[in-house]
């Protein structure tokens, strides 16, 4: 069952381990709470991406927002991945881990005129335009520099991915993209812009799809588009699908199918003649991450058991901000008579709670228990709220640690 979550997570004689290392061993080295990563599942996440695709070989920009850790940006740089950036830090921190600027793409709405700058003058692949008025902005920046800047436009297709409403991104209401109306009227008015050259085009729906029927209409949709913009005489030779395949957090969440989803792109595209670009983020790291976290105390109340953990929700917000759920593991299996708790954390705010009602053998003070699936959006998002200081980031190669 577990391994649905993590291809490296098992339980031996009822011990909790990630590749080779029991939980229990690291809680001898390391206080908890403590974010634990396996990095061979993150290696194996994007091999099964790359090899799924049989007719195209897209460029793999892995979304570095979901987790920018160091060791796993160099991981996916030694494997040959590019990245997606949306900040001058990420694409600084991508450089420096060995990444390429030519395997570089730029998204976000607020570059402002220094990102776009540090971004020229690095020479990464594209910018991800989400505005004339960021076009205009690129144009005089360019002409200062003397440069001239690959450009996606990032279209808005007015499709609801079907995912929360706090993470969907290509809803004619929502703040990214430009509306396909005005896309044609772009490419007239940069056609021929001594300062920017328009390659293509850009989507991106939105994060934890579980559905492949948004990504199909998404992607029919700019297809249109593009036949469009070629039969008026432009010329499209880049596709930027963006990322959103979610994963699996609880047992019976039903999720797409990696082989699935590069089928589709494949059918679609692959007799277009374009340069696809994919950004996957969650889908890499999302199921490699295990937050370890000790029992405080078991509390009673009028109507229902209280666990108290040690991680809260400046560790593992997605919780309180997106009402997500995580699959809770003990990390020592015993045959007890199995209990219902809400899992809360120390934070004083009536959100940090984890879980509500779950159902999990019975837990006493100093236990361990592991939240699963915090790969993704979960160190990168935390913070020292309450003063309860930074948490700390462990990588996992068999039965090797890794704390730098």
């Amino acid at each position: 069952m577990i391994k649905k979550f993590n291809k490296y997570l098992s339980y031996r004689n009822n011990s909790l381990y990630l590749d080779e290392t029991s939980f229990e061993s690291i809680k001898k080295k390391y206080s908890t709470p403590l974010y634990c990563y396996s990095l061979s599942e993150i290696h194996n996440n994007f091999v099964e991406l790359k090899k799924s695709f049989k007719k195209i070989k897209p460029m793999i920009c892995y979304a570095v927002k979901a987790n920018n850790h160091n060791q796993i940006l160099s991981l996916l740089s030694k494997s040959g991945c590019g990245a997606d950036v949306v900040s001058k830090g990420e694409l600084k921190k991508s450089i420096d881990n060995g990444i390429t600027p030519d395997k570089i793409v730029f998204s976000g709405v607020g570059k402002t005129k220094d990102e776009i700058k540090y971004a020229l003058n690095k020479k990464i692949k594209q910018l991800n335009v989400e505005s004339e008025e960021e076009l205009e902005e690129i144009v005089e920046i360019a002409k200062v520099e003397k440069k001239k800047e690959n450009i996606c436009i990032r279209v808005n297709p007015d499709v609801d991915p079907r995912t929360h409403h706090k993470i969907s991104t290509g809803r004619s209401e929502d703040k990214f993209g430009i509306p396909n109306s005005r896309v044609i009227k772009l490419f007239e008015k940069y056609k021929n812009n001594d300062y920017l050259k328009i390659v293509g085009l850009s989507i991106h729906i939105g994060s934890q799809i579980k559905n492949m029927r948004p990504f199909e209409i998404a992607f029919k949709k700019i297809k249109k588009q593009i036949i469009s913009l070629r039969e008026l005489g432009f010329e499209i030779t880049v596709l930027d699908l963006g990322g959103g395949i979610g994963i699996r957090y609880l047992e019976n969440d039903r999720i797409i199918n990696i082989k699935e989803y590069c089928l589709l792109v494949e059918k679609l595209f692959s007799n277009m003649k374009l340069e696809i670009i994919i950004e996957p983020g969650r889908s890499l790291v999302g199921s490699s991450g295990i937050l370890l976290s000790s029992v405080i105390r078991k509390k009673s109340g009028e109507k229902k058991d209280f666990i108290i953990i040690d991680a809260g929700m400046n560790n593992l917000i997605r919780p309180a901000m997106y009402n997500a759920k995580h699959e809770i593991l003990p990390v020592k299996r015993k045959n007890l008579k199995k209990k219902k708790y809400d899992f809360v954390g120390p934070i004083c705010e009536s959100a940090d709670i984890f879980s509500k009602q779950n159902i999990s053998q019975a837990l006493k003070k100093d236990d361990l228990i592991a939240i699963c699936s915090v790969g993704a959006y979960g160190a990168c998002m935390s913070s020292n709220y309450n003063l309860r200081g930074d948490i700390k980031e462990i990588f996992i190669k068999k039965n090797e640690i890794i704390d730098e």
